[in-house]
């Protein structure tokens, strides 16, 4: 049974333990949740700017209906309110990017319901898996189609949202640990390139780092330890848009990080449009993550093909001709 029908409210994430039949319910009936969430956060902001034009309404209605100091008293409130409301206005610098993948609210849950389709082969039957995800980017966060963008950013430090984690046990008995966090890198520049100061640009750009582990009984693949990096690299294939980032090996497990641009869709079907075509598939990356670890452990059970040596170069035997020329000089 799955541990959470819903949405933690501590952890702003869907907590589940549950089989594979409990656990693809539930992300089918995340799309409903998550309209239902979207909707009352925006009617939150429109309320709270609906209250703030009946305050102005009513400091004007009260300064030309009321005498005396209560008059003073509404006017001085109108006039500040609305100050604060034009400086308010100015001074902000939040961006939305429209046409941003991350404004649909199914590419995060897309991705986990590919995955988890295309893990069914790989699994016992019944057999359980832990998940930890966060369907919606946070505001401003990495994903989202908000920019916070202006001046006084300098030093500002990446922002990362891990918004997966799925844990689960394979039907050949290795433990796989599948992760997803993306990051918000902020760039400030302020200088030119001869050293004057100039006005200050502010860039920012999402990545998405995917990481796969898969961890094995060290007796059963004795040898993995002596698996070397080099080699490693061979096995590694990853779809077109995505990037090794990093790649580990010990005596129990693998470890493959890739990255993603922010363009990234969960699947791309074959018959897609030119445009989608060029984003990275996001479903398609893990499946050739994991391949690649399975074609390490292959590789680290098969020995390495001996070295042809060379044999030395053969000295050519003068040509007939050339000897008989000699003969007759002699």
């Amino acid at each position: 049974m799955a541990s959470g029908d819903g949405i933690d409210p501590a952890l702003n994430a869907l907590v589940l333990d549950a089989p594979m039949a409990g656990l693809m319910s539930s992300l089918r009936a995340l799309s409903e949740v998550q309209k239902a969430r979207r909707f009352w956060s925006r009617m939150r902001v429109l309320v709270g700017a609906f209250l703030q034009w009946v305050g102005l309404i009513l400091c004007v209605w009260f300064a030309g209906t009321v005498e005396g100091a209560l008059s003073v008293v509404a006017g001085v409130l109108f006039v500040g309110l609305a100050a604060a409301l034009w400086v308010r206005s100015l001074v902000s610098t939040v961006f939305h990017a429209f046409g941003h993948r991350g404004d649909d609210p199914n590419r995060r849950p897309a991705l986990v319901i590919h995955v988890l389709e295309r893990l069914k082969a790989d699994l016992a039957p019944d057999t359980s898996v832990r998940l930890r995800f966060r369907p919606d980017p946070r505001p401003e966060g990495p994903g989202s189609s908000l920019y916070r963008l202006g001046p006084g950013r300098k030093g500002s430090p990446d922002v990362l949202d891990p918004w997966l984690l799925l844990e689960t046990r394979l039907a050949d008995g290795a433990h796989l640990r599948l992760s997803a966090v993306e990051r918000r890198r902020i760039k400030v520049r302020d200088h030119g390139p001869n050293g004057p100061r100039r006005r200050t640009r502010t860039k920012e750009y999402d990545t998405l780092f995917l990481e796969a582990r898969l961890r094995v009984k060290a007796k059963r693949h004795p040898q993995l330890a002596a698996l070397t990096q080099d080699r490693a690299l061979e096995a590694v294939r990853l779809p077109p848009g995505a990037q090794l980032q990093r790649l580990r090996i010990t005596g129990e497990q693998l470890r493959l990080r890739i990255r993603l641009e922010e363009t990234w869709l969960p699947r791309i079907p074959k018959d897609a449009a030119a445009e989608a075509s060029t984003a990275p598939d996001a479903s398609r990356a893990v499946t050739m993550m994991l391949l690649s670890l399975y074609q390490m452990l292959h590789l680290a059970r098969t020995p390495p093909a001996p070295r042809s040596v060379k044999e030395p170069p053969r000295a050519k035997s003068p040509h007939p001709r050339a000897k008989s020329r000699r003969r007759r000089s002699g």
